[in-house]
């Protein structure tokens, strides 16, 4: 299984899943990036054989491991069967992202209600420069906000997928999970099991509303 991810543009970066639930972060580099991109496709099961294993050294992590693997022009990959039971998903609690007790260096999941959005605010120096990282931002801001008012603005059950935890002041509470880039993403209304609890959450906010 796995999440595909496109960063730099002439890269491909993977997050592998195995049957157990254990994840490591996977390069393909240049050389091979667009001839493995048309074969790996998210939540397909694969079988990969002949690749190296690395030190994962970046500063932020997109898995807890501390290794990473590469794949290259000898590795063999091909296509396999599911698993007969689908690896449970590994949401990050929002107590252990409060109290503190979360790895702040490795990205995590999260699973939530998502009750309001704020104004579109442009914060660049120069609101009319487009170029670069700017304006795949701005587009990434866009298109959020234009897919939640496609959804009449209300409540959602979301996930936080690959979102950084920040701490901007001393203390606790002072916490926040902020996108890393287009490598985040906000997925609505996911088919998880954990789901089932958030929506029984909205239904009483509902009623509580109308009455």
């Amino acid at each position: 299984m796995f999440i595909v991810r496109l960063f730099p543009k002439d890269a491909l970066r993977l997050i592998l899943l195995d049957d157990k639930g254990f994840k490591i972060y996977c390069w393909v580099n240049s050389d091979f990036a667009s001839r493995y991109a048309e074969l790996l496709k998210e939540n397909l099961w694969f079988s990969i054989t002949q690749f190296r294993v690395l030190a994962n050294t970046d500063s932020v992590r997109l898995t807890n491991c501390a290794f990473m693997i590469s794949i290259f022009g000898m590795t063999v990959v091909l296509d396999a069967d599911p698993p007969a039971v689908e690896p449970c998903n590994d949401f990050t609690l929002f107590c252990s992202i409060v109290d503190g007790t979360v790895n702040e260096t490795v990205l995590v999941d999260v699973i939530g209600v998502l009750f309001d959005v704020g104004i579109l605010v442009n914060i660049g120096t120069n609101p009319m420069d487009l170029d670069g990282l700017g304006l795949t931002f701005r587009r990434a801001v866009l298109e959020f906000h234009k897919n939640y008012d496609s959804c009449a603005g209300r409540p959602l059950v979301c996930v936080l997928r690959l979102w950084k935890v920040e701490r901007y002041f001393d203390g606790p509470k002072n916490v926040r999970i902020v996108n890393r880039g287009l490598i985040s993403k906000v997925l609505p209304c996911p088919y998880v099991p954990e789901a089932a609890d958030f929506h029984s959450i909205l239904a009483i906010f509902v009623v509580g509303r109308i009455l």
